[in-house]
């Protein structure tokens, strides 16, 4: 048993806050969500978990 399915609420959750948690521009490199240098820890954290979503999708169901 893996702790994220790809299919998740969590998974789900995490690339959301991906598409929105991103550099504001090539000029702005502050993140468009909150404002923090990117990557701020919001997408840090997201790219973790669909990270270890995709690692356990690649090994299959145990």
């Amino acid at each position: 048993m893996y702790l994220f399915d790809a299919d998740s609420v969590v998974v789900s959750t995490a690339v959301e806050l991906l598409r929105v948690h991103q550099p504001a521009s090539a000029e702005d490199p502050s993140c468009g969500g909150c404002g923090e240098p990117a990557p701020c820890a919001v997408a840090t954290n997201a790219m973790q978990i669909r990270s270890a979503a995709n690692l356990a999708a690649g090994f299959g169901e145990p």
